[in-house]
């Protein structure tokens, strides 16, 4: 069933799709606290980020009992210099595509918990303090959990970086087994 999961992903156009099994979701306070008005245009302006998406122990209550997932990555090659648009097209591609993703997961897969980079794409504007108006997509923060990307990938032994000249979409699905 795995091997058709990342098969499936691999359709769907991610670059990489790595099942990672025995998996440890920590939620580091060190990551999160960049997660805050002066360094992320996102805080308290929608659902997937502080303060709406909970406290750091809020989000590490939802990722406990998840030791399964699948690691995933929308990498692309920039020429700079790159106008902010490109980065957020890209972005809202990835997770449309990871969106698609859980959709073809779903009859079969129960359990998920979906975490990306980028912030949810699925509104036009979030609706933020209010109630979400897309709650069964809606995509949690893996910056807002506080969760190492970079320590992932190097699990996954894929590449992560920042760099002008080529970006790291990535999205991790934790599966209950």
């Amino acid at each position: 069933m795995m091997t058709d999961y990342l098969k499936k992903a691999k359709e769907l156009g991610f670059t990489h799709a790595v099942h990672l099994s025995y998996l440890s979701v920590v939620c580091k306070p060190e990551l999160r606290a960049y997660c805050n008005p002066q360094q992320c245009r996102n805080h308290g302006q929608n659902w997937v980020c502080p303060p709406g998406c909970g406290t750091l122990d809020e989000c590490e209550k939802k990722a406990k009992g998840f030791h399964e997932g699948i690691l995933l990555q929308s990498v692309t090659e920039l020429t700079p210099p790159v106008e902010p648009q490109t980065y957020r097209e890209l972005n809202r591609a990835h997770n449309f595509r990871f969106k698609e993703f859980i959709e073809a997961l779903k009859p079969e897969a129960t359990g998920l918990l979906s975490l990306t980079s980028g912030g949810c794409v699925f509104c036009e504007q979030c609706n933020y303090p209010k109630p979400c108006l897309k709650p069964d997509v809606k995509m949690e923060s893996l910056s807002a959990f506080g969760i190492d990307v970079k320590n992932l990938c190097d699990i996954a032994e894929l590449p992560f970086s920042f760099k002008n000249d080529i970006v790291y979409f990535t999205a991790l699905l934790l599966i209950k087994t």
